[in-house]
């Protein structure tokens, strides 16, 4: 337990990248789209500048792993202490994070969306349900992202350059493939009809099992990573 602590103590040191860009880069993609808001007038104005915090959580947890492991490991820190400490502080700042957007959707519904029409925080389908629904998506979607950065950080730890680089590229080149098999045999239709039928909850619950088999991996790759 105490190199668990050591690992969450050592990543409280960066709160610039964990607490406040990823807030303070949103708040500048609010102010913007709430000026646009202002100029267009008129129809509700719809933004995805909430897409911000997932992204910066998957690059700031990709960051982490390449950074502080080989720092972590010059203190002697266990490696496996260094992923529980890592995916412990992953998870207690998702849920910080989806209890801030929970209430600033919340705020932007009482406020008439910013007395302009702007959906910003509240979107339709992802934040559908009550409130404790939307905790639990945003938990789930922040989770994911920042798993999938620690995943990919992990496996360039394990295996380096050159392999990251090509196995990120036979990803891309399988996901091409698939869609255009799907684009081919008009699968796209039948796809787009099914998700809409299943609510953002619904499909979260599906990312959770993908979270841990992203755990499990990230945590031999780590295990055998050189520093």
């Amino acid at each position: 337990m105490r190199g668990i602590s050591s690992v969450i103590k050592i990543h409280l040191r960066h709160k610039l990248s964990w607490f406040y860009l990823p807030w303070i880069i949103m708040s500048f993609s609010f102010l913007v789209n709430l000026l646009l808001s202002v100029l267009i007038g008129g129809e509700a104005f719809y933004t995805g500048g909430l897409a911000t915090i997932y992204i910066f959580m998957f690059v700031t947890a990709l960051t982490t792993a390449v950074q502080l492991f080989p720092f972590s490991m010059g203190f002697s820190l266990r490696r496996t202490d260094f992923f529980l400490g890592t995916f412990i502080f992953i998870l207690l700042i998702s849920i910080f994070c989806s209890a801030v957007l929970v209430v600033l959707s919340q705020v932007e519904v009482w406020t008439g969306y910013w007395g302009d029409k702007v959906h910003f925080f509240n979107l339709p389908y992802l934040s559908d349900g009550s409130w404790l629904v939307q905790f639990i998506v945003n938990v789930i979607l922040l989770l994911m992202f920042s798993m999938l950065g620690l995943g990919i950080g992990a496996f360039f730890l394990r295996f380096r350059g050159i392999r990251t680089f090509i196995t990120l590229a036979a990803v891309m080149i399988l996901i091409s493939g698939l869609s255009l098999i799907a684009m081919r045999y008009e699968w796209w239709g039948p796809i787009f009809i099914w998700f809409t039928k299943q609510a953002a909850l619904d499909l979260t619950l599906w990312m959770i099992p993908i979270v841990l088999i992203i755990a499990v991996c990230s945590r031999q790759w780590l295990r055998k990573s050189t520093v």
